[in-house]
């Protein structure tokens, strides 16, 4: 792969490549910041959709010890 800026470029214009190279740098670091972004957002959304299951099932116990407790409840005022 042919560098887009020669030595001889750099030399002749330092301040220019320097610029160059920076903002090849920061365009590098963003991609890289943008993609660790991305794959935290998508391990918190399979994280987020666990412990929802975790919670409609709790919902669901919770539900069938009310309707015991009701019972009970119910035997033993009669």
């Amino acid at each position: 792969m042919k560098s887009p800026i020669s030595f001889e470029q750099f030399t002749s214009n330092p301040i220019g490549a320097v610029a160059f190279i920076s903002v090849l740098a920061v365009g590098f670091l963003f991609y890289e910041l943008r993609e660790s972004y991305n794959e935290q957002l998508l391990n918190q959304e399979e994280r987020i959709e666990k412990l929802e299951g975790k919670l409609e099932t709790y919902e669901v116990k919770l539900d069938e010890l009310n309707q015991k407790l009701l019972e009970c409840l119910r035997v033993n005022n009669h």
